[in-house]
């Protein structure tokens, strides 16, 4: 019989047989070129198929086959060796599910430790009282007062803030709600938080790599009492699982131009319990309702790239006036090469995005001209995205460079004023 009749005779595709002809386990007759197959063919191939559903290997299939070919299975030596094969394929699988039954068993355990994962009560967190020194009208500077507050000894969680030019704030489920909000088309809440799952090892590696010099260098710096600022975490989000790593004493502003995303936050970081003092500001265009130079820290976990798909500046640089002398920024940054078509897609599908944005060497101009020293190290490239959020523009082949980068603010700004920045009292 022919390849094709064979084939069809026993499920498989002639691209199957093919592979068994050449690791020597089909030896059909051969005629200029062309096979003709024996029953005896076709018997070894339903050997071949069923051993390959047994889990034997192809030496070991190739064993078997030899010995079968070369007697009648009847002489005591070759049975012996038959039963041998067989035996020590059973003595393995044995093993294999035996191991695997401990695999299950753990995962079982997984499960019910996940269904019944419990935190307790989630702790109720609003505005720190704490934080109320901090907070002044981004028109003026001056002192911003609260009205109608719902609070405890620790937290505000509703009222609003006010100032007698005429500015306003609400704070609701203790979060402050600037009226800034962002009404484009081109991004939404990543409630689900997409971004952290499915995106590829490689992208991964990148993303663990900045963790890692993230916190070493915080190891090295004195954190206690500081004010820290993360932004723009609709993308990625740092603090979120890093809080640990941080003093209790701390002040942490925690802002992004969706209230949704911040509320999410806000409760998932309640159910933890951390005692933390976080200040949530929900504001699209950084006008935030803080006293001048307060901030030691900013952490930017790409977020320089989230702020300039929808701002033709760098976020350092309309935030500048809130950080300061002294301060440190630290964090990762996406760029592409210039004159890239990455970088034309990305401008096409979000057409607020900034000319200069995921270019390293405008980003470290940028830092310079603000008054920073940046020190940048390039942690990897990736060729090859998933097809989702910004990376569908990403062009195969080129590279997607993954920055960790960390500045020191050398130059103070005029607008700085020198005040505590948290009244002991609180």
């Amino acid at each position: 019989m022919k390849i094709g009749e064979l084939a069809k005779n026993c499920g498989v595709s002639k691209a199957t047989i093919r592979f068994y002809m050449g690791n020597g386990l089909l030896i059909p007759n051969e005629d200029g070129g062309n096979y003709s197959f024996s029953e005896q063919d076709r018997d070894d191939l339903q050997t071949i198929l069923r051993m390959k559903e047994q889990q034997f290997s192809l030496k070991e299939i190739q064993s078997y086959i030899s010995l079968k070919r070369m007697s009648n299975l009847i002489e005591p030596d070759t049975i012996d060796e038959c039963l041998r094969i067989m035996e020590n394929k059973k003595l393995e699988l044995n093993a294999k599910i035996e191991i695997l039954q401990r695999a299950i068993l753990g995962i079982d355990k997984q499960i019910v430790t996940l269904n019944s994962q419990s935190f307790g009560s989630p702790q109720r967190t609003g505005l720190p009282i704490r934080a109320l020194p901090l907070l002044r009208c981004p028109l003026c500077g001056k002192l911003l007062l609260v009205d109608s507050a719902v609070l405890d000894s620790q937290y505000i969680f509703s009222g609003s803030l006010n100032c007698s030019c005429g500015y306003h704030a609400a704070i609701r489920n203790g979060i402050i709600r600037t009226g800034n909000r962002y009404t484009g088309t081109h991004d939404q809440p990543n409630l689900r938080r997409e971004l952290y799952r499915n995106m590829g090892s490689k992208y991964n590696i990148c993303i663990q790599k900045c963790y890692n010099h993230m916190a070493s260098d915080l190891n090295d710096m004195e954190l206690s009492g500081k004010v820290v600022l993360e932004a723009n975490i609709n993308g990625h989000f740092y603090l979120y699982s890093h809080f640990e790593q941080f003093p209790d004493d701390c002040l942490f502003i925690v802002t992004d131009k969706y209230y949704e995303m911040l509320e999410m936050y806000k409760s998932l970081i309640e159910l933890l319990n951390l005692k933390k003092n976080i200040l949530y500001i929900a504001d699209a265009d950084s006008q935030y309702p803080l006293r001048f130079g307060c901030i030691d820290l900013h952490i930017s976990f790409m977020g320089e790239n989230e702020y300039q798909f929808y701002h033709q500046a760098n976020f350092i640089q309309n935030i500048n006036q809130w950080m300061k002398t002294g301060a440190v920024v630290i964090g990762s940054y996406m760029s592409y090469a210039p004159g890239s078509q990455s970088f034309d897609k990305v401008r096409k599908k979000y057409p607020e995005c900034s000319s200069n944005g995921f270019n390293i060497k405008k980003l470290r101009e940028n830092y310079i001209a603000e008054g920073y020293q940046p020190q940048i190290i390039e942690i990897g490239q990736l060729e090859k995205t998933v097809n989702r959020f910004c990376f569908e523009c990403h062009v195969d082949g080129e590279p997607l460079f993954i920055h960790y980068f960390q500045a020191h603010r050398k130059r103070c700004k005029q607008f700085e004023q020198v005040e505590p920045d948290i009244d002991p009292a609180f």
